[in-house]
C-alpha cells in the first residue's frame, strides 16, 4: 500500500521544519528505538541544530516494535521518499542515517536493504546480534517474535539475516561512528565487541565512542558525547 505521501507526512514522521535553514544541504534519518512512542510537536535541540546548518531531521513515527519488520521497512522507505518529495530534496544530496539501539540496527540494515545510498551512519548504543538479545533478554522476546512471526523461515534464520555482525561484510564503505555508554553493560559487554570486531576485520572507517557513566543511549545527558555526534553527521553534510 502506498500511502505516506508529501502532504500527510507529518502524521507518520517528525521533519525539523520549524528550524531548518534553506538552502537544504542534507538529510538526517533518526531511527527510534525499541518501544520510543515520542511524537514531536517542536525540534529538539539536536534536530534544531542540524535545522540551523540546512540539514533535514526526519523522525520516523514506525513500530515501536519494529525489529526490522517488512511492515516497518516498508513504512520507513514512504516516509524518507515522502520527506525528499515535501522538501523538494535533490537525490544527489548527502544522507545520513542515525540513532540508537533498535533504531541503530534498522540504521544498518537499511544500508543493506534501503533505497538510498547514505553517505555516513552515526549509531547510539546499537543493537547489534539479534539472536544475542533474544537469547539474553526475555523482555525483548515478544517483540521480536511478533515483527517477524508472518514469514516462513525460521526465526534464527530471519535474526541472522537482519543482524548487523552477520552482514558486516557487505555494508558499505562510509564513515561509521559508534557512541556507547558505560554505565550501559549489557549493550557495552555484548553488543560492542561484536560489531567493531567485524568493522576492523572488513577495514570499515569507524569512530568509536565510549562515554563514561552513560546509560542506555542516553546522549542528551552528555552533551560533549552528543555535540561529537552531532558534528560527525555535520561535518559528512558540509564534506
Amino acid at each position: 500500500m502506498k500511502y505516506i505521501n508529501a502532504d500527510n507526512l507529518l502524521d507518520y514522521a517528525f521533519v525539523n521544519e520549524d528550524a531548518l535553514v534553506y538552502p537544504l544541504r542534507g538529510i538526517c534519518i533518526c531511527f527510534h528505538g525499541y518501544t520510543d512512542a515520542t511524537m514531536y510537536e517542536s525540534s529538539n535541540d539536536f534536530a534544531r541544530a542540524l535545522g540551523e546548518r540546512g540539514i533535514a531531521w526526519v523522525f520516523p513515527y514506525y513500530s515501536v516494535w519494529g525489529w526490522m519488520s517488512n511492515n516497518s521497512q516498508a513504512f520507513n522507505e514512504q516516509v524518507i521518499d515522502a520527506a525528499y518529495e515535501r522538501l523538494g530534496a535533490d537525490e544527489s544530496l548527502p544522507l545520513i542515517v542515525s540513532d540508537g539501539s533498535m533504531g541503530g540496527l534498522t540504521a544498518l540494515n537499511y544500508l543493506i536493504y534501503g533505497k538510498r545510498r547514505a553517505k555516513g551512519c552515526a549509531l547510539n548504543c546499537p543493537v547489534t546480534d539479534l539472536n544475542k538479545i533474544f537469547s539474553d533478554r526475555w523482555d525483548f522476546r515478544r517483540a521480536i517474535l511478533s515483527a517477524h512471526i508472518e514469514k516462513d523461515e525460521p526465526l534464527d534464520d530471519v535474526m541472522e539475516r537482519y543482524s548487523p555482525i552477520c552482514f558486516a561484510r557487505d555494508l558499505p564503505h562510509i564513515p561509521y561512528f559508534l557512541a556507547f555508554g558505560e554505565s550501559d553493560v549489557y549493550f557495552c559487554n555484548t553488543q560492542m565487541p561484536p560489531i567493531i570486531e567485524q568493522l576492523k576485520r572488513c577495514q570499515l572507517q569507524y569512530t568509536l565512542l565510549t562515554v563514561p557513566e552513560m546509560k542506555h543511549c542516553d546522549l542528551d545527558s552528555h552533551p560533549k558525547a552528543q555535540a561529537a555526534y552531532r558534528e560527525f553527521i555535520i561535518s559528512l553534510i558540509e564534506d
